[in-house]
């Protein structure tokens, strides 16, 4: 048993929020050959949702290409979720894009209908924040707002704030990524994951990046993070397991 969402969210066949935490995995490929071969590959892990992280792709400005590829994913994927992501560089993002045409690319990625969900930041401010959450309800699609801390794991009130800070912002999804120094930052995520499970009813993203937060990545769906994320290849952030251990460590906490 684990605390779940009051108001779970339901993706195409799976739901986040629900009795088990969800397994994502990245697709972080710069070229198009190697990103197509690389969700075929990881298509056959099965995983219950796939993450495009458009900032790794060399053509990610280019909105016909990246519709291109939106399409070709489907195809691949079929009705596995699909999050669509471009990372802005000071939260993690690969490339470095100038904001605008990063939002204008999102907002078209919004528009092909392809991808279930987008990942943007908190740091977007309200009047991005405002433009992509209007055209994603339009085309029902899930707003995930994300706060990344590479530096630090901030006290657990500054935490609980930010999830609240999102969901006033507009997110149906709220997302914390934080770095811990100590085992003591560990425990600081997963306690205001929790904290955030029993004060707020949408399904919520958190995770401990680093060696040091694995844990956080197999283990915090028990303190109410909806959604963890395992590495095929290649990892998109710190601390990421491969995905066959994710799932082995999964499953004796979970089933």
């Amino acid at each position: 048993m684990r605390l779940q969402a009051k108001k779970p969210i339901k993706i195409r066949g799976k739901v986040l929020g629900g009795a088990e935490p969800l397994i994502c995995m990245p697709l972080a490929e710069e070229e198009e050959k190697e990103l197509m071969r690389a969700a075929e590959d990881i298509a056959e892990f099965l995983p219950d949702a796939i993450e495009w992280r458009a900032d790794y792709f060399k053509d990610a400005c280019d909105p016909i290409k990246v519709k291109r590829v939106l399409m070709a994913l489907r195809r691949i994927i079929g009705e596995t979720p699909l999050i669509f992501t471009f990372r802005s560089n000071s939260e993690g993002g690969f490339n470095k894009v100038e904001d605008p045409i990063r939002y204008e690319i999102i907002k078209q990625a919004i528009y092909t209908g392809e991808a279930d969900a987008v990942d943007i930041e908190l740091a977007s401010g309200k009047t991005n924040i405002a433009q992509i959450k209007e055209i994603a309800d339009k085309h029902h699609v899930i707003l995930i707002l994300s706060y990344h801390n590479f530096a630090e794991t901030p006290p657990i009130d500054y935490l609980i704030d930010k999830i609240k800070e999102q969901i006033s912002s507009g997110a149906n999804v709220p997302k914390i990524a934080v770095m811990p120094k100590t085992e003591e930052d560990v425990l600081t995520l997963l306690s205001a994951t929790l904290k955030a499970r029993m004060e707020i009813d949408t399904p919520i993203i958190t995770m401990s990046m680093g060696k040091l937060g694995m844990i956080s990545r197999v283990a915090g769906g028990i303190f109410g993070s909806d959604l963890t994320f395992g590495a095929s290849k290649k990892a998109s952030a710190p601390g990421q397991i491969p995905i066959n251990d994710l799932k082995t460590a999964m499953n004796i906490l979970f089933c």
